[in-house]
């Protein structure tokens, strides 16, 4: 699109330099941007880029771009964006734009975050079975893995602040960024840094963190550590360069009730945080939610002033779909609180708990009900098996509220369940009305029969009672119905109604009003126009009598 064809011209004026925005696109090339500035033919060009003076004249005409902005003294720069800011067209479209590298960039953390934990469970999960140990190549290899990604995510994320705050500056048409860089965002960039910042480091370390008293320890060569590499069986074996035998410990045999001694590893330390990065994909979920990407669902939200933030967006997947969100995060929780409660646990004879005991474990603290059967034995387990049942009181308590609202019935359920029952409480009305006209004659016939027929006289006067008891009964539970029948939205509807009714009544009365009103002035102009011709009627007579 030729610039000529769609100029933005901002607000400006005569003497100040007029901005023109335009996009150039093209199939092959990404998009770029060009904004040229043009200045009044009587005014001078405000500044020039190049202080060359054998430069050729460009006839008051200066291209600038992003890169030219660079390169120019600050002040000539903050002129520009003010001037830049003042156009709406070019606002809009930095915004776009700033809006889709901020999505790039949210979906690369999302899969970095995701990569490195999943590299951090299988590097944990082959020490946790016997396969390798910390020393190898091989588990070498996928920690600097892991570190690599660590270390571009945690750049990403201050790009990432970066970005946002420079859509901040473009919403509020600021043009320092460092207005909108509050304390509060510092330490929210900072925190997030952290949290990203922590992954499990090359080596193997252990610390004892038991929740039982450990008695005797006693050191053994025969006990291969998951988290060390295999000891030699021969003594006599001479060890190889640079390489240290280190001894591990091992509990008595027990018939003195000893106890065994259990370890959280650092690996396991520094691996659980990394389960952290999963407000990644809850950022993700936010980026590509319809709701941001639409350009009117934002401008309504802006309207109305309301944040399309993260609890905005996932209280709206709720009320859409409940049982699908609330399914979803039991099942992640079920997976991440079973392969820590798993890693937590790791004593010296038997290595790590297994899946299956720490899935049962998690189940049982899930729904807190505790058999006792299986417990944690460090404080890093207590701590996950609390945790768990703290997020299982949470889930029961959003578990009802998802059954309560399937079980509600609709608004049209609601009408034909409620015209049927009125229905059916009618018909029991007018049976029971019948039995009481019926039974009452028959208790009267049977008083004047006398008392030769005693047992069927109390038996008439049960059955005449027992209808009078169901009858007001009946016309209780119409009242309740029709009392259950009006709800808030009922009330609701028949306030607007109401309401609309009286907007009108006031409407046509004011209208009558002013209807009265040009009655009352034609009635005086009719009056006046009675007394003037009656004057003229006067004045006609006068002259005829003279005459």
């Amino acid at each position: 699109m030729a610039s000529g064809d769609n100029p933005r011209l901002p607000l400006t004026s005569g003497a100040s330099p007029i901005v023109k925005y335009t996009e150039m696109r093209s199939q092959s090339e990404a998009p770029s941007t060009a904004i040229t500035m043009t200045t009044m033919p009587t005014s001078p060009p405000p500044f020039s880029t190049s202080t060359d003076p054998n430069q050729p004249k460009t006839h008051n005409n200066l291209s600038v771009n992003a890169y030219e902005l660079r390169r120019i003294s600050t002040q000539e720069r903050r002129v520009i964006k003010k001037t830049l800011m003042a156009n709406v067209g070019y606002r809009l479209a930095k915004r776009k734009e700033l809006h889709i590298q901020r999505r790039v960039i949210g979906d690369i953390m999302c899969f970095l975050g995701i990569l490195g934990i999943i590299l951090m469970i299988i590097e944990n999960e082959l020490t946790f079975n016997l396969v390798d140990h910390k020393d190898t190549t091989f588990s070498l290899f996928i920690k600097a893995t892991i570190t690599f990604t660590t270390i571009l995510l945690v750049g990403l994320v201050f790009y990432y602040h970066r970005i946002d705050l420079n859509i901040y500056c473009v919403d509020n048409s600021i043009d320092d960024w460092r207005i909108a860089l509050t304390r509060t965002k510092i330490f929210a960039i900072l925190f997030e840094a952290f949290i990203c910042m922590i992954h499990p480091i090359p080596g193997h370390f252990l610390v004892e963190w038991s929740s039982q008293y450990v008695k005797k320890v006693e050191t053994s060569f025969n006990f291969n550590h998951p988290h060390r590499p295999p000891i030699s069986d021969s003594l006599t074996t001479p060890p190889l360069l640079n390489s240290t035998i280190i001894l591990t410990t091992q509990i008595k045999p027990p018939e003195n009730d000893d106890i065994s001694q259990y370890y959280v590893p650092i690996d396991v330390m520094l691996s659980l945080p990394m389960f952290c990065r999963l407000y990644l994909v809850c950022r993700f979920i936010m980026l590509h939610s319809h709701l941001v990407r639409d350009a009117s669902s934002q401008s309504i939200g802006y309207l109305n002033r309301v944040s399309f933030t993260f609890p905005f967006i996932i209280k709206s997947y709720i009320k859409r779909r409940p049982a699908l969100c609330l399914t979803s995060f039991c099942i992640t929780t079920f997976f991440i609180a079973s392969w820590a409660m798993r890693a937590c646990d790791f004593n010296v004879k038997r290595g790590h708990m297994p899946l299956l005991d720490a899935t049962w474990l998690f189940i049982i603290s899930f729904t807190t009900i505790g058999y006792g059967d299986i417990v944690p034995s460090t404080y890093c387990g207590r701590a996950i098996a609390a945790i768990t049942g703290i997020i299982g009181v949470f889930a029961t308590a959003l578990l009802v509220a998802v059954i309560s609202q399937k079980l509600e019935l609709t608004r049209s359920e609601k009408y034909v369940h409620n015209f049927v029952a009125s229905i059916e409480l009618a018909k029991a009305h007018k049976h029971q009305a019948a039995n009481v006209v019926k039974y009452g004659w028959k208790v009267w016939y049977l008083r004047r029969k006398g008392t030769s027929r005693f047992i069927q006289y109390i038996q008439a006067q049960r059955k005449l009672l027992t209808s009078i008891h169901l009858v007001r009964n009946i016309k209780q539970r119409q009242r309740k119905l029709a009392d259950n029948h009006v709800n808030l939205l009922e009330l609701f509807t028949v306030q607007r109604s109401t309401s609309a009714v009286t907007d009108e009544t006031s409407q046509r009365v004011i209208s009558m009003e002013q209807k009265i009103n040009k009655v009352e002035d034609t009635l005086i102009e009719v009056n006046q126009g009675m007394l003037n011709l009656q004057d003229k009627l006067n004045l006609l007579l006068d002259r005829i009598t003279k005459r």
